[in-house]
């Protein structure tokens, strides 16, 4: 196979040094090379073999990838979240010839070797999509497409710890992932998956840089322990971010360089915003001046048109004749910005009337007590769903006055059906492994 590959950039930096910082260790360019060595001898893997890498560690799963990328002709990334059923299917779909888990390296006899040419220039890295609806479907990349948008800065990039707070075998965790090997940072990471040992880390290992999902920064600036990491690069993305949890970040690390990306499994790294404001320019369809091309479809939906373009049926049948995918993002332009309104698919049908979880949400976090929200739509009889919400208040609220007061906010601001019809409250809320909300009820 040609072109570069991951084992590639990491030889580009000196023997000593240092990559990854766990618990219990720290891994040098040397000793990470000799791990994936010693990997990929032991694998039997041949340039046609197709692998699954299931649940693995992040020290793992990161010797995985140096090891096998372009010396197999495909990788897929199974999370431990992914249960067996899914797990299985999508193995099958991929047409994988071996497993690779926590304890086992098996050889498994499909006979489907010959399903991608191994004339292939690179290996393809198979990512089930991540959404918070439906289940996963299988997207293409390459190293190449995966890391375009990657800054490779290593003068800069020496001065960061990076932390990784996503399963690294989602999209954004790979981001971040290849955004420390690429700028030679160092990345700091948990082999534990406790939300408590994680912060832990990130503290005792002067992490100043950090990657999450608006839900799970609620969730660290609720927690608070996150303050004590002098950051200096926060980024953003998976989730609609408002101007609530934008200027909450400002707030709390002031002087650090806030940036949200606009990204997914299937359209990759679209854009990224930094100015500070939630959605994103209007100018950029207008006048197309964007960072690549962008539209908004009659229905709402933003359509992009990005510079590399993943593989796999899901993102042929969202190709328009023009060559733009349907990110299957509802939006609103307003004024001189295009405002996230929430995604196609997780719109609550009341009535016939269609409404965004995410849009209801931000209304309610705009009300005083709120820590934050899950909106999600429940089976009814009579008008087919209605409106919940699940509530997490500020410690020593009474909530049946909170609860008045959210919902006398929703009757003045919103329509009578976008308003919720059940409010509950509770001590925190639950996100998946790639740190998103949950919408299935």
């Amino acid at each position: 196979m040609n072109g570069e590959t991951l084992g590639d950039i990491v030889r580009s930096f000196s023997g000593d040094h240092n990559v990854l910082v766990t618990q219990s260790a720290i891994l040098s360019v040397d000793h990470l090379q000799k791990q994936a060595e010693d990997l990929y001898r032991r694998s039997s893997v041949t340039s046609r073999s197709r692998i699954a890498l299931c649940g693995l560690s992040p020290s793992d799963f990161i010797t995985s990838l140096v090891a096998f990328d372009g010396r197999v002709d495909a990788m897929l990334f199974l999370p431990a979240s992914l249960d067996d059923i899914s797990k299985e299917r999508l193995a099958a779909s991929a047409g994988c010839t071996h497993y690779i888990d926590t304890e086992n390296i098996v050889e498994v006899s499909r006979g489907l070797e010959e399903c991608r040419s191994s004339e292939a220039d690179a290996t393809q890295w198979l990512l089930p999509t991540s959404g918070t609806t439906g289940r996963p479907k299988l997207i293409g990349h390459t190293l190449a497409s995966l890391s375009c948008s990657v800054k490779r800065d290593t003068e800069k990039g020496r001065c960061f710890v990076w932390g990784l707070l996503y399963d690294p075998s989602c999209f954004a965790g790979i981001q971040v992932v290849l955004q420390a090997l690429y700028s030679g940072s160092l990345l700091h990471v948990s082999e534990s998956v406790d939300f408590e040992s994680q912060i832990e880390g990130f503290v005792q290992n002067h992490v100043n840089a950090l990657s999450a999902t608006p839900s799970l920064w609620r969730k660290l600036l609720m927690d608070g322990r996150i303050k004590a990491c002098r950051l200096r690069q926060i980024t953003l993305g998976g989730e609609i971010a408002d101007q609530h949890i934008l200027d909450g970040l400002k707030r709390h690390f002031n002087g650090a360089r806030i940036v949200h990306i606009y990204a997914s499994t299937e359209a990759g790294t679209a854009f990224s915003v930094h100015d500070g404001r939630a959605g994103f320019p209007a100018i950029w369809i207008q006048n197309k001046s964007g960072p690549l091309p962008l539209s908004i479809r009659g229905d709402g939906h933003l359509l992009v048109k990005p510079p590399i373009l993943s593989d796999g049926l899901e993102i042929v049948q969202r190709l328009d004749s023009d060559g733009y995918l349907d990110t299957e993002d509802m939006v609103r332009v307003e004024g001189d910005r295009v405002i996230f309104l929430g995604r196609a698919s997780g719109a609550i049908n009341v009535g016939g009337n269609k409404v965004a979880p995410e849009y209801i949400e931000s209304h309610i976090r705009a009300v005083n007590g709120v820590v934050d929200v899950r909106v999600f739509g429940k089976k009814s009889s009579m008008i087919g769903q209605i409106v919940a919400a699940e509530i997490v208040p500020h410690p020593g609220l009474e909530v049946k006055r909170l609860r008045g007061e959210i919902l006398h906010y929703c009757r003045v601001n919103m329509e009578s059906w976008q308003t919720p019809g059940i409010v509950s409250f509770v001590h925190e809320l639950k996100e998946n492994s790639a740190g998103k909300r949950e919408r299935l009820t």
